[in-house]
């Protein structure tokens, strides 16, 4: 019977020494293509040789990631049994409303982003049609189908359908990729995210939505492909993680929101207030709804859902508008015009709670 050994993610300053970790009697699972990482099964007694190694810059012992605690609140049948429930038709949520702060002056066409989570429902009819691709992560010989939820719940927010049923999401003909790398249970692994967002360079997104948690501490493998991504022009937006405090003390935005280039998002309740969950800290960019949020769900259901999961989607769907409206600008500069356009909330000016406030597509 064969050993398994733990894996570990392995950062170097040039090119990793692949023949070397087999040499030493690792199995190599990924290489990265846009940093000097591997990830590798090695034997714990050989990881002294390595970090004997000057090239070698960090070793990180493979990460476990999950969805932000959320709330589902309520799951509704699938269509064509909805009359009963009183939601037949179709309705434009408060939250949707909330974000656009007026009629659209676009619907986000063309725009490409990628919903990196436990994958969309492909056959949801309020999200099927804006579906243009994506990839399973976890199986690459499957299908990236939501066997979750969560993901679909948060491309309906980003691009639900106007089409006279269901809910209407911020940018309705936005080109949707499902990235799964989270599964059922909505666990993942960091080497899994990496690849993920190594997936979304690859296929030119112009936006990634990341409602996962990776912890307080920065993973520097993670960190790489992150700023080879927005090197490229992608705008990352991430959830900042449902574990703050109701008093909003100390910094606890989570891993990946926590990164600098990262755009961290904080959830809000109908008042605008901060919900009590939501995350605080350095890490905190801008603000959206993310209390009782209804949208598509898998198994063409629809949901009632709460997390700062849901709030990132809003700002993503926006960051599409914008990107729809001003396709010549860089990601910089359209990164400050999402900044510039926030309303501001309690306490004044940018803060760790809302960071430049409730996020607006249209200008003031």
């Amino acid at each position: 019977m064969s050993v398994r050994h733990p894996f570990y993610t392995l950062t170097f300053r040039s090119m990793p020494k692949v023949e070397r970790l087999r040499l030493l009697g690792g199995t190599v699972r990924y290489i990265s293509k846009y940093s000097p990482t591997v990830t590798v099964s090695l034997p714990r007694s050989k990881l002294k040789v390595l970090k004997n190694d000057p090239d070698l810059l960090h070793v990180q012992r493979e990460k476990t990631l999950s969805l932000p605690y959320h709330r589902v609140e309520k799951v509704f049948k699938p269509l064509g049994r909805l009359t009963s429930q009183k939601t037949s038709g179709q309705i434009i949520p408060w939250n949707i409303i909330r974000v656009l702060g007026g009629a659209r002056q676009n619907n986000g066409e063309g725009i490409r982003v990628g919903v990196v989570d436990t994958g969309i429902d492909l056959t949801h009819p309020d999200l099927a049609a804006n579906i243009k691709g994506g990839v399973n992560i976890l199986d690459p010989s499957k299908s990236p189908q939501d066997d979750n939820g969560h993901g679909s719940h948060i491309a309906g927010v980003i691009g639900a359908l106007n089409n006279r049923i269901g809910v209407v999401g911020v940018a309705p003909k936005v080109s949707l990729y499902a990235i799964k790398v989270l599964d059922s249970t909505g666990t993942g692994m960091m080497s899994d995210l990496i690849r993920g967002i190594e997936w979304g360079i690859d296929h030119h997104m112009h936006i990634l939505n990341i409602s996962i948690g990776g912890g307080l501490n920065l993973d520097p493998g993670l960190m790489r492909v992150i700023q080879a991504a927005i090197k490229r022009g992608i705008l990352i937006v991430a959830a900042a993680g449902n574990s703050g405090s109701p008093s909003g003390n100390g910094d606890s935005v989570e891993v990946p929101a926590r990164i600098p280039a990262v755009i961290g998002v904080a959830a809000l309740d109908r008042m605008n207030r901060r919900a009590p969950f939501s995350a605080t800290g350095k890490g905190i960019d801008i603000a959206a709804p993310g209390a009782n949020i209804f949208s598509t769900y898998s198994g063409k259901r629809y949901a009632y859902l709460s997390g700062t999961s849901m709030a990132t989607a809003h700002v993503s769907g926006v960051l599409a508008l914008l990107r729809r409206a001003f396709p010549r600008v860089s990601s910089h500069t359209l990164r400050s015009i999402l900044l510039r356009r926030a309303i501001d909330l309690p306490p004044k000016g940018f803060d760790s709670f809302t960071g430049a406030g409730l996020v607006q597509a249209r200008g003031r």
